[in-house]
């Protein structure tokens, strides 16, 4: 089993002007294992497929994780940040499951706002 240590990315809503929320990233150093190693490419409508990681990584747990699990959004791992896509709490640990690479700015709300179609409708 191969050893894991990086930071794991947390989001929390913070409003900036009257009406407006927008994630604020706290990133937090965790270890623990990796307990399992995947990886896929999967096709795009781009040029080059997305890369994908399926690894399975068994995070040593604290309290502010614990508190925080809706607010997780990703882990580096390898130099690049990857979307959590699953948590399963373990006491004492958390099971993280990771998929493709987390791009910043990825809105984790839905708007409600128009989408400025002039239809006329």
């Amino acid at each position: 089993m191969a050893k894991y240590y990086g930071m794991i990315g947390f989001a929390t809503q913070v409003e900036t002007r009257p009406g407006v929320w927008e994630d604020v990233i706290e990133e937090r150093p965790y270890k623990g294992d990796i307990t399992r190693s995947g990886r896929r490419y999967d096709r795009s409508d781009g040029l080059n497929d997305d890369f994908t990681i399926t690894n399975v990584f068994s995070i040593v747990s604290d309290s502010f994780l614990y508190s925080h699990i809706p607010a997780l959004r990703y882990l580096t791992y390898l130099g690049s940040k990857f979307k959590i896509s699953s948590v399963e709490i373990d006491r004492p640990r958390v099971t993280i499951n990771v998929g493709g690479v987390y791009v910043s700015g990825e809105s984790t709300t839905e708007t409600t706002e128009s989408t400025g179609d002039d239809t006329g409708e």
